[in-house]
């Protein structure tokens, strides 16, 4: 559970540490006027790790919650019209085609494990909900030689794309993230790391 609400947690991570810091701050304030000292110790021992891990949000780490917070912002809404090419025959499609379904697009990379060891999933979603309108679409920004052999072996029924790039959503190393969209087009759930198949479908039948 905890794990499936990854993406939701980075997304309010920052503006919690920000609440803890200045908490702990004036904690550690009101206990040293009032000579309260293991209050203060342990008050300014709070505001220093809020600091250190604040520092790592916003730094090493910012890729993941500028990602999630993009997400929770456009949760409900139209998501954007991603541009893609197929891997099996190089032509161009965009999001938009697939309207009046329920789409699972996940970004993924061959050198990213946890992306590996999910793509079965994927393609076993992909083939048990198939007949009921749902569309597994995998995004890679890797070239399309570099990860058709792969697919091939791994996620061969799955909707399979390459970009050049994702665009607004600045996720650099960070994978793999998966969304899904409703038959409207709207981005109703996202999640951040390796799901399983009963994870991704849990999310996809209410949609149906």
């Amino acid at each position: 559970m905890l794990y499936d609400n990854m993406a939701r947690i980075a997304a309010w991570t920052p503006v919690v540490l920000v609440i803890l810091t200045i908490g702990s701050a004036i904690a550690w304030w009101l206990a040293r006027r009032k000579r309260a000292s293991f209050v203060q110790g342990l008050s300014k021992q709070i505001f220093g790790l809020s600091i250190v891990t604040l520092a790592v949000a916003y730094l090493p780490m910012a890729p993941l919650f500028r990602s999630a917070e993009k997400l929770s912002t456009k949760e409900g809404k139209q998501f954007p019209d991603v541009e893609f090419k197929l891997v099996s025959d190089g032509s161009s499609h965009r999001l938009q085609e697939y309207k009046g379904r329920v789409v699972v697009i996940n970004f993924w990379a061959t050198w990213c494990g946890p992306c590996r060891e999910e793509l079965p999933a994927l393609n076993r979603l992909q083939q048990s909900y198939r007949d009921r309108g749902v569309v597994v679409l995998t995004l890679s920004d890797e070239r399309p030689d570099e990860i058709a052999g792969f697919l091939q072996k791994t996620a061969p029924d799955t909707f399979n794309g390459s970009v050049e790039s994702y665009g607004w959503l600045a996720i650099r190393d960070f994978r793999p993230w998966s969304v899904v969209i409703d038959r409207a087009g709207n981005l109703r759930d996202y999640v951040f790391g390796m799901q399983d198949f009963e994870s991704f479908e849990k999310k996809i039948l209410r949609l149906l």
